[in-house]
């Protein structure tokens, strides 16, 4: 019987141990999309009603002319930038400011 030597191989342990890691991730990023495909509509329908609410009561909060201002920014052909929208926004706070008496020191 011949003695035998054994000889190690690194870098095909180490190539096969990389792809056995890459193997695992590419199961898992598999198995979150698969879970995404379940639990993205139910947390988009949640989100929905939580949007409707709060859009509810902004809606009860804002006085007549300022819903006015909105729907007439909303429904215009124009595009929606966001200087238009900051314009719509800082209207009311202008509008407070100059309301509030100044104080004296």
């Amino acid at each position: 019987m011949r003695h035998e030597q054994v000889v190690v191989d690194y870098w095909a342990m180490f190539k096969t141990s990389g792809l056995c890691l890459l193997l695992a991730l590419c199961g898992y990023v598999l198995l979150k999309m698969i879970q995404t495909i379940f639990w993205l509509p139910g947390h988009l329908s949640k989100n929905q009603l939580r949007l409707e609410e709060m859009a509810k009561q902004l809606a009860s909060e804002l006085g007549e002319d300022e819903r006015a201002e909105m729907e007439k920014l909303f429904n215009s052909n124009e595009p929606l930038t966001e200087e238009r929208i900051n314009q719509f926004l800082d209207k009311p706070s202008n509008q407070l400011a100059a309301e509030e008496p100044k104080k004296e020191l």
